[in-house]
């Protein structure tokens, strides 16, 4: 097996934004699974039921449902999704300019024989 160093001096903020949109896409799905999950099990133990009570004892008319907590979670996803995406590629800048002041990442390569 042939080692050899190799030196990461420049990454594309298209490629950046690409990585990041789709990593950040898979989260949001992972997360909005998560939050559907954690009321499901909430809900069997009864919680939601406590906390409508409470809301409607101080004088609310507004009961927590799947619907609002999803809506809320998929609100906080997305400005989540947006914000990774648009901060991939100005991490990619930043980097680019840290690299040619300070020279690239060192990566060591490793080719495994057939």
């Amino acid at each position: 097996m042939a080692t050899r160093d190799v030196s990461v001096t420049r990454v594309s903020p298209l490629s950046a934004f690409r990585v990041g949109l789709a990593m950040s896409l898979v989260g949001l799905v992972a997360w909005l699974i998560a939050v559907a999950l954690l009321y499901v099990g909430m809900d069997a133990a009864g919680i939601w039921d406590q906390v409508n009570s409470l809301i409607g004892d101080v004088g609310g008319s507004q009961a927590v449902s799947f619907g609002l907590v999803i809506s809320f979670a998929a609100l906080l996803g997305a400005i989540s999704t947006i914000l990774t995406a648009v901060l991939a590629p100005l991490t990619a800048v930043i980097y680019n300019a840290i690299v040619d002041l300070f020279g690239g990442l060192q990566v060591r390569h490793q080719e495994e024989a057939e």
